[in-house]
């Protein structure tokens, strides 16, 4: 009992540290990805070494909720193999450890990483969020400020660097504006997003911009008075379709265009006008865009703790009756069940490492890596499978609790039985028999 104790000792402390060095390589090769993306925010933001940190802070919870697992499964193959390769695991079978008993130490971890991992996904993903949009709103205000302080002037047009995005591109002009910056006249707006070819025209006699609160913190909301709204609605056909059928409506001085040249010319569009009273337009969101990293799937719902999600799910589904053919629902169902489910099915997975780690000391190793890597692919697959199911409504979003713990599950038998008809050693199937005898006499 002593040895086995020992045992213990020697895998935890093989995995455990194997574990780490192998998360922390998948993550940070992850984060480099990502840095790509981020590029336009950290070289604009106004402090790039504190955007910086929190894009760290922001995207950590994401990552690790993949790597640790993934690391899991990995170190506990790798030592696994490593105790094959020395006889070492042929010397601790000969002693009566089964493979039960081996595994034992292993799925303790497993289960240790798979409440970090729920920790993760539950609590410190939802606070890193709710961080980052902190930040944002405090950067967009002191850009906010910095425009009302040095770009605004009266008969010139506002179009700074720093107030275009990814997204939106601004251009603004006043013709008379008060010595405290807060009352305009005769307000000129334009708005432009990446996927349209014109500006959205706001066009208003009076504006004024005021300080308020907004969930807490100062925004400056600029609102505007007796204005017109022109905003352009694209048509679902470019130039050269119109001229194919209706060409007599168009005519060029130049009859030599071809197709190339037509589809330079903007597409045709419906012009809405709006005539308004009062408009009202927060300056920090519009300027939040400047520091979007990632497109948010399910709106601010990243950011509640689970009682607070569920709290807002239950009231949603009671003020719809028809929630099940929502799609929107169904997002929102399929995020916290993947939350939840993914942590969950890190308790399965070092046992399935052990499982494949034994192996002949004679044999090549490669096989082991490879099972590792569709035991991933069946992990993911898996999940991507049944959430495309669930957006089609065929099966349940309750699915995706069950789905990955089920196919890991299937994985782990279909392994046992593999290794009963193909054990590594002679020693090996009489231990697995063992543990199946083991297993009758207790039920």
């Amino acid at each position: 009992m002593i040895g086995y104790h020992k045992l213990d000792r020697l895998l935890a402390n093989e995995i455990v540290s194997l574990t780490f060095v192998i998360a922390a390589s998948l993550s940070s090769i992850m984060m480099m990805a990502k840095i790509p993306r981020y590029a336009q925010v950290l070289f604009s933001a106004p402090d790039t070494a504190t955007t910086f940190l929190m894009l760290l802070l922001y995207s950590f919870p994401s990552i690790i909720k993949f790597t640790v697992p993934i690391s899991l499964l990995l170190a506990c193959s790798i030592v696994t193999i490593r105790m094959a390769a020395d006889r070492e695991l042929e010397a601790w079978m000969a002693s009566g450890v089964s493979v039960l008993r081996l595994a034992r130490m292993p799925t303790i971890l497993g289960f240790l990483v798979m409440l970090i991992s729920l920790f993760s996904a539950l609590f410190f993903e939802p606070y890193s969020n709710r961080q980052f949009e902190m930040f944002k709103w405090v950067q967009s205000r002191e850009l906010v400020e910095a425009m009302i302080k040095n770009s605004i002037r009266e008969k010139s047009f506002i179009n700074d660097a720093f107030a275009n995005s990814d997204n939106v591109n601004l251009v603004m002009f006043l013709n008379k504006v008060s010595e405290d910056k807060t009352d305009f006249q005769d307000v000129f707006i334009g708005l432009k997003t990446n996927s349209y070819s014109y500006y959205s025209i706001v066009q208003s006699k009076e504006g004024e911009l005021k300080k308020k609160s907004n969930d807490g913190f100062p925004d400056y909301i600029f609102s505007l008075k007796n204005g017109t709204g022109y905003s352009g609605k694209l048509a679902n056909h470019n130039l050269p379709y119109f001229l194919s059928n209706k060409d007599e409506h168009f005519k060029f001085p130049q009859k030599d265009f071809n197709k190339n040249d037509l589809i330079l010319f903007p597409k045709v569009s419906d012009w809405t006008i709006t005539h308004f009273s009062d408009m009202h337009i927060s300056l920090i969101n519009t300027f939040k865009d400047k520091f979007k990293v990632e497109m948010n799937q399910i709106e601010n719902s990243n950011q509640l703790y689970p009682r607070e999600y569920f709290n807002q799910l239950s009231k949603e589904m009671e003020t719809n009756l028809d929630w099940n053919k929502d799609i929107k629902m169904v997002e929102k169902l399929i995020f916290i069940f993947k939350q939840i489910s993914v942590p969950i099915s890190t308790i399965f997975l070092p046992i399935i490492g052990i499982c494949l780690g034994i192996q002949d000391p004679r044999r090549k190793q490669f096989g082991v890596y490879l099972g590792v890597g569709l035991v991933i692919f069946a992990l993911y697959a898996s999940i991507s499978l049944c959430q495309q199911l669930s957006l089609n409504f065929i099966l349940p979003p309750y699915a995706m609790l069950l789905a990955t713990p089920l196919i890991l599950i299937f994985i782990i038998i279909l392994l046992l039985r593999w290794r009963l008809k193909h054990p590594p050693s002679t020693g090996f199937i009489a231990f697995l028999q063992e543990d199946f005898k083991f297993k009758r006499k207790r039920l």
